[in-house]
């Protein structure tokens, strides 16, 4: 290789930026030196307030740096430098703004898309704004690189009609538009889904193969090997890792079920939710939030696209919630039907006692303000105000608390999130995962009693994410609704309850726990062939030596098995609750049933359940789940011969 050859692509030297609240400094980037070579996939890690997003944008021209220097090589055609060094912070504003849409594509934490163009028209901007705007050969180029992030079948849709994690993949294919060669990429695949995020990471994989060079910040460390070089940055000073591990993303092992003393059945694998009710709260008679037949259509010049089909919901006062599921599944949508933010087409909204749809806008303004706290995907602070400010901005809109007050609120809600030292500091002078603790901080301000959270710890490092998580705990301990969406399972394993959405329906919640194994899709498919039934306490629900025609799950109860054996009589084998099931032997085995089956004695019990002919189908279409029942199967059975022959 040539010397002119290795040259890196951009050089950073001393670079330093002081931010100043007032009278108070603060040091964000600290003589940070930093080569960027051509083709290399560099990570950049680090904890929230770290720096990552400040050097981010001083790389891009997007703030100018207190002191230091910023030079770019760039590259010819075949991937090298070219020699050429440019001082892109001597630039002058317009200059600047030439060079930056000429040699960089920049991926936004926030996409930034403009919500009137569809995303065909979103990723043309570049070369639209820059006078390289060629309608036949633009509009070809933008429907290649939709392709190229999965999203050609929306091209013509606006951003409000896809979900917040295809918005991010628009964001990177517009990026890409001008071919630029380096391309900055702030928490890309920080609000997405995990297979989402394996597809982005995996596209910016492939430009690196294709000679462009890559810098991503994330707080995400399961990456770390992944980039072929990654650096950590710590209170704004740059270092090496001592070493980056294997840096390969793991999978949580498939939950597989776990055996009960015997039986006929035995239950998927559930881990139980931590008790929250120490503290005795009084709630109202009616419940928290209330959906019935719900349903959102939206029409736009590609079609009709319905986000939300026929939901029905309810959920208590008290409860820690998580929404999950896929990017374009309805999660954002579900929240903004919840929060009178959009209107549903059809259906019926309670939140508490109230029908929000009935109300006029500034009616359902003033009472989102006094009784629901949001926290958006991205923050949306004032940035001219202090974080104090923001915080406070609620009680001044819903006049709540004397004035005088205000500040002390304010300030005791910033330090349960952490910030009280930043409490006066402007938005753009902490970091993003910051301004995603100022937020939430600024939901709480009315002391709301139901709180709607919209991927809220996915900008977030997993220290600043457990502070926030634990206090959602503390606020469900108290009475609160909280109702989280994300893709963390992380998060889904400390809430009460998951909501699982999947191509805009409802998942049923008794197959979601017993059967956690399947896919998404595969729950819908046996949401839609499932039957409800309901038990008095007592009642028989299969005799030994029936036929048995489905696959059953508790939804709701317990249910007693009993096995009849000889001279000892009737015996009480085992007892399965909620997210438990049984029938699987019979139907993959074949004969009667081989106990008995009734209804526990402590009230109603509730069972989902599958006719044989939807059970099979299921195994025959997802081996999975063929593996794991036909392997609980063998050994119930197993069991139950032990327990037939053991006497009494």
């Amino acid at each position: 290789m040539s010397g002119q050859a290795e040259k890196p692509i951009l050089q950073v030297r001393g670079l330093s930026k002081e931010y100043r609240t007032g009278d108070v400094p603060f040091l964000a980037l600290d003589e940070v030196d930093l080569e960027i070579r051509p083709g290399e996939f560099l990570g950049i890690t680090g904890k929230s307030g770290a720096g990552k997003t400040t050097l981010l944008n001083l790389i891009s021209g997007i703030s100018p740096p207190t002191s230091g220097a910023i030079r770019y090589f760039g590259t010819n055609g075949n991937g090298r430098t070219n020699g050429h060094a440019l001082s892109i912070h001597e630039l002058k504003e317009d200059d600047l703004a030439r060079w930056r849409g000429e040699n960089l594509g920049i991926v936004y934490q926030s996409f930034e898309l403009m919500p009137s163009l569809t995303l065909i028209e979103n990723v043309m901007l570049p070369p639209d704004f820059s006078g390289d705007y060629r309608p036949g050969a633009s509009r070809e180029r933008a429907i290649e690189l939709l392709d190229l992030v999965g999203l050609a079948e929306h091209a013509h849709k606006i951003p409000a009609h896809i979900s917040g994690g295809q918005k991010q993949r628009v964001a990177i294919a517009r990026a890409l538009m001008n071919d630029p060669a380096l391309i900055v990429a702030d928490e890309p695949t920080g609000n997405l889904d995990t297979v989402t995020a394996e597809t982005i990471f995996r596209i910016l994989e492939g430009l690196t193969e294709r000679g462009k060079t890559v810098v991503m910040v994330t707080h995400d460390e399961s990456l770390a090997g992944r980039f072929s070089r990654r650096l950590v940055i710590t209170d704004g000073r740059l270092s090496s890792p001592s070493g980056n591990g294997s840096g390969t993303s793991t999978v949580p092992p498939t939950a597989r079920p776990a055996a009960v003393p015997s039986g006929t059945s035995v239950s998927g694998e559930q881990v139980a939710a931590p008790n929250r009710r120490a503290i005795a709260v009084e709630t109202p008679p009616h419940p928290a939030l209330f959906l019935e037949g719900v349903t959102k259509v939206y029409e736009g010049p590609a079609g009709r696209f319905t986000a939300l089909k026929s939901v029905d919901l309810q959920l208590d006062y008290g409860q820690f919630i998580s929404v999950v599921g896929k990017s374009g599944s309805g999660k954002s949508t579900l929240i903004n039907m919840i929060s009178g933010i959009d209107h549903p087409t059809s259906g019926k909204v309670l939140v508490g006692d109230h029908a929000i749809y009935e109300m006029s806008e500034s009616q359902r303004a003033q009472w989102r303000g006094r009784n629901l706290g949001i926290v958006f995907q991205f923050f949306q602070l004032l940035p001219t105000l202090s974080l104090l400010e923001n915080t406070m901005l609620p009680m001044d809109f819903c006049n709540i608390y004397p004035f005088a007050e205000r500040p002390d609120r304010a300030m005791e809600l910033l330090r349960l999130v952490g910030l009280e030292d930043q409490a006066h500091k402007l938005p753009a002078s902490v970091s993003s995962g910051q301004q995603q603790s100022a937020a939430i901080a600024r939901a709480l301000a009315t002391d709301p009693p139901i709180i709607l959270a919209d991927e809220p710890t996915g900008n977030l490092d997993s220290r600043s994410a457990g502070v926030i998580l634990d206090l959602f705990e503390s606020l469900a301990t108290q009475g609160k609704t909280i109702v989280i969406v994300t893709h963390d399972p992380a998060i889904t394993r400390r809430t009460d309850q998951t909501v699982i959405l999947s191509d805009g329906e409802i998942v049923d919640q008794a197959i979601a726990r017993a059967l956690p194994f399947l896919s998404h899709p595969q729950m819908l498919v046996a949401t839609h062939g499932a039957r409800r039934q309901t038990y008095l306490p007592g009642s028989p629900i299969l005799s030994q030596g029936d036929a048995v025609d489905s696959f059953f799950m508790v939804a709701r109860g317990e249910v007693e098995i009993l096995l009849r054996n000889g001279e000892c009589g009737e015996m009480r084998l085992a007892q399965l609750g909620e997210g438990q099931f049984f029938g699987e032997v019979e139907l993959t085995h074949g004969g009667g049933s081989i106990a008995s089956v009734r209804a526990g004695s402590g009230g109603p019990v509730e069972l989902a359940s599958l006719p044989k002919a939807e059970f099979l189908r299921l195994i025959e279409t997802s081996s999975q789940a063929r593996r794991v029942l036909e392997d609980a199967a063998d050994s119930r059975l197993g069991e139950n011969r032990r327990a037939q022959n053991g006497g009494c």
